[in-house]
């Protein structure tokens, strides 16, 4: 209900828009008496005025509406009974719990893109100190790669790009490092 109003909100400002916009465009470049007539209008401060609450309204309502909506975006993929859409928000969870179930994994956030209907799969993770690296990004890919496919049952995954962003904690010294 309350996007049906922000819709038709947005349609009501556009339209006034445009027949204030048409209206001064006629008045000056068609019908000079229709313009004399807008600007003699425009002259009275209570229509002035109203006027330009109207163009600041639809200018702040605009902009609130792009910051307020926050777009969710659904995988679809074909399914044996018809067709499926997991939202991208349910899917980013759903890695970012995959990821805690390893201890190295200090943080996860995960992003989203689907492009010529393959996904790719950004994670960008904190890791403890004294684990190797390469060895547990190919498991955290593997893993995610997967639970996908097992659990939400999308196979079309093409990349997952795994980013350190910090590691965590004090170095782990070597056995001869702790002799000296």
């Amino acid at each position: 209900m309350n996007r049906r109003s922000g819709n038709l909100g947005n349609f009501l400002m556009t339209l006034l828009l445009l027949v204030i916009g048409g209206g001064l465009i006629y008045g000056n470049l068609i019908n000079r008496e229709m313009g004399d007539l807008l600007r003699d209008m425009l002259a009275i401060p209570l229509v002035g005025a109203a006027l330009g609450m109207v163009l600041i309204l639809s200018v702040v309502l605009r902009w609130v509406g792009t910051f307020k909506r926050k777009k969710t975006g659904y995988i679809d993929f074909e399914a044996e009974d018809g067709s499926v859409g997991i939202s991208t928000k349910a899917i980013q969870d759903f890695i970012e719990r995959v990821g805690k179930e390893f201890a190295a994994v200090k943080s996860i956030e995960s992003r989203l893109q689907q492009k010529k209907g393959a996904l790719d799969i950004a994670i960008n993770v904190r890791v403890a100190s004294g684990n190797k690296i390469p060895a547990l990004s190919q498991l955290l890919q593997q893993r995610v790669r997967e639970s996908v496919h097992e659990s939400l049952g999308l196979d079309n995954i093409r990349n997952i790009t795994i980013k350190v962003r910090e590691i965590i904690g004090e170095p782990v010294k070597s056995a001869t490092e702790s002799d000296e």
